[in-house]
């Protein structure tokens, strides 16, 4: 290996034992540390606060600049075929049809 694929190997080392420490120590603390209702309720709602401004702002922004109207206007139109209960295969695929004849014609 190269001086630097060695480092780029032990990172990723590094990152995997932190990993699983992490995984680890939620299991073996899980019986010892009791929190309230309102904080674990705090908890999971924060988890999907999180989730959905990483989706929100994946949806708005590829790199550093606006993703464009298709796009958006494809996400919308998968959030309305997912709520009307179709199943997520056609889901996905009316979006991805939806936002790659909107960008054929223009509509960035």
């Amino acid at each position: 290996m190269k001086y630097s694929e060695s480092y780029i190997f032990i990172a990723i080392i590094i990152l995997a034992l932190g990993t699983y420490l992490i995984r680890y120590s939620g299991f073996y603390l899980a019986s010892r540390i009791t929190f309230k209702e309102s904080h674990q309720q705090l908890f999971a709602d924060s988890a999907c606060v999180l989730l959905f401004s990483l989706a929100l702002f994946n949806i708005l922004f590829t790199e550093d600049h606006f993703s464009g109207m298709s796009k958006l206007v494809g996400v919308l139109v998968a959030v309305v075929f997912a709520w009307k209960k179709y199943s997520f295969i056609i889901v996905i695929m009316i979006a991805m049809t939806v936002t790659g004849m909107l960008r054929y014609i223009g509509f960035a």
